[in-house]
């Protein structure tokens, strides 16, 4: 059965069965039990050895529950702990290693940049600060290539999901899903015998007994709380993960670095990371994503990797810029993949600053619609549907699937403040009970859409949820992640369909609260 099971981890991310994992317990060496994942804490020795090096109780209690989950009685768990350059990763490792665990550094390499720029890439700083790191800690650190599963798990749904240009897709969460806590997860367990994957995430990972999934809780630092890219994370992947500093703030991580853990100064110097992983800092968005998406009439074709670059012609198009206003034109853009929702528009000699309310790609239209003022009420809307849902726990919320829904809170993009919400499933037999679109969007197919939805609907992935804000919410981008939390935990959510009415569409109507409404076709 194990030997089995281990040849299916050999798999592609997508193809391991996640199933077969749940209740597996894998014995330490020389362990005469499984190992006790059921509570949280560590053993005395442990908490000995961190409150020497931490040298604050405050920090010591809110360092421990996030720790390894041990007893006195059993060996340390083996920990690898996924290695960026940051600052993060590198008080992670630290304190497990203070802690007294085994610890192995390991450095991914996920985008070839060099190819694209002919210089140095990113990756080679990544690499130089986390073998300084490496070096500061005392641990071994190992390096692996999944360019090739990023492209494909990561990269290439990332350039279908525009969807025509229509949507904005978001690549972080996927690559959390398919490589850190998919190829790499899997690549720690089979190839370097760990028990464990750390990594520098601000999120906590709560494990109530050994019969219920892991509870997935916000980080307390409410300013970088990563729990949003982490929400789509199977829970089975969770089980061997390890967030040592959900319990802290950045700051405190930051003094900790250049203090007691005495990293490097390229180290503890280094500017938080930000931005997608294969554009950086310094790239235009934009710029970077027409090398991908074809011009107008062309078709691109990658020969390195002998894979096509773009499927529809009409996704790297000019356009033009639309006025919800007035309907006309006000303007000419470069390409609907280049803007998305709530972005500034720039157009030239407008006396106001005019923003982007949605995009529509059908027809070769490639409008870009555009409004006057940050606070437009056409950026504001009370509900989204989403699709391609995704839950820690492996099924729906309690209540999402009756008439009054499930009442939570909806956070639309990373950063954002979480808002009130209820969440409920459409009824996927009829397309008349869907939300009603904004007109301001790319209408999606539904006959398409409920189909998905009904093949896959005990699931949970392909259900259809609509989600009604208690308060008019800005700039819901289709092709973005919107996550559902009950509190603090992080439950789960889905794809952005689309955005229902926006205040402006429910003003001209006379319409207002829930615009689940018929609708004909």
């Amino acid at each position: 059965m194990r030997r089995a099971l281990w040849r299916a981890l050999g798999r592609a991310p997508q193809d391991i069965p996640w199933e077969r994992l749940r209740g597996y317990e894998r014995r330490f060496p020389g362990c005469v039990r499984p190992w006790n994942r059921g509570v949280n804490g560590a053993g005395e020795a442990l908490r000995e050895r961190l409150a020497a090096v931490l040298g604050c109780p405050n920090l010591l209690a809110r360092v421990v529950p996030y720790m390894p989950r041990i007893d006195d009685a059993s060996p340390l768990p083996r920990v690898a702990v996924g290695l960026s350059g940051g600052v993060d990763s590198a008080v992670t490792a630290w304190l497990l290693k203070s802690a007294g665990f085994d610890v192995t550094g390991v450095l991914m390499r996920n985008w070839d940049e060099a190819e694209e720029t002919g210089g140095e890439c990113s990756f080679e700083k990544d690499q130089r600060d986390a073998r300084a790191a490496a070096r500061a800690v005392g641990i071994p650190l190992t390096e692996v290539d999944f360019v090739k599963e990023y492209w494909h798990s990561v990269f290439e749904p990332f350039l279908r999901d525009f969807d025509g240009g229509g949507a904005t897709p978001n690549p972080d969460l996927a690559c959390n899903r398919h490589i850190k806590f998919g190829a790499l997860l899997d690549h720690c367990l089979r190839s370097l015998d760990a028990d464990l994957l750390a990594t520098g995430h601000y999120a906590r990972i709560v494990r109530i007994d050994e019969t219920n999934p892991p509870r997935l809780l916000r980080g307390i630092d409410p300013d970088k709380d990563q729990s949003y890219f982490l929400a789509s994370v199977r829970g089975e992947s969770l089980e061997r993960a390890c967030f040592p500093l959900g319990g802290l703030t950045k700051r405190e991580v930051r003094e900790l670095a250049a203090g007691p853990a005495n990293l490097p100064a390229a180290v503890t110097r280094r500017r938080s990371s930000a931005g997608i992983c294969f554009i950086g800092r310094k790239r235009d968005f934009g710029d970077f994503i027409q090398e991908y998406l074809p011009a107008e009439g062309e078709m691109r074709v990658d020969s390195s990797r002998g894979d096509r670059r773009g499927e529809d012609s009409s996704r790297g198009a000019s356009g033009s810029f639309v006025s919800v206003e007035s309907g006309e034109a006000v303007g000419r853009h470069g390409g609907l993949a280049r803007y998305t929702c709530g972005q500034r528009a720039r157009l030239g000699g407008a006396s106001v600053p005019w923003y982007v309310v949605g995009k529509d790609s059908r027809g070769g239209s490639n409008s870009v619609y555009v409004a006057p003022g940050a606070d437009h009420p056409a950026l504001f809307t009370t509900s989204a549907a989403i699709t391609r849902c995704f839950w820690v726990s492996g099924a729906r919320p309690r209540g999402m699937d009756t008439d009054r829904g499930a009442k939570l809170s909806a956070q639309t993009r990373y950063g954002a403040r979480a808002v009130s919400c209820t969440a409920r499933t459409m009824d996927a037999r009829s397309k008349t009970s869907m939300l009603v679109p904004s007109v301001f969007c790319t209408p999606p197919d539904l006959d398409e859409v409920l189909g998905r939805a009904n093949a896959d609907v005990a699931a949970g992935a392909g259900a259809v949820i609509e989600v009604i804000f208690d308060a008019p919410e800005r700039a819901i981008t289709p092709g973005q992640a919107l996550v559902l939390y009950n509190g603090d935990e992080c439950v789960g959510g889905g794809v952005v369909l689309y955005p229902g009415c926006t205040e402006l569409e429910l003003s001209r109507t006379g319409k207002r609260g829930d615009d689940s409404v018929s609708r004909t076709t």
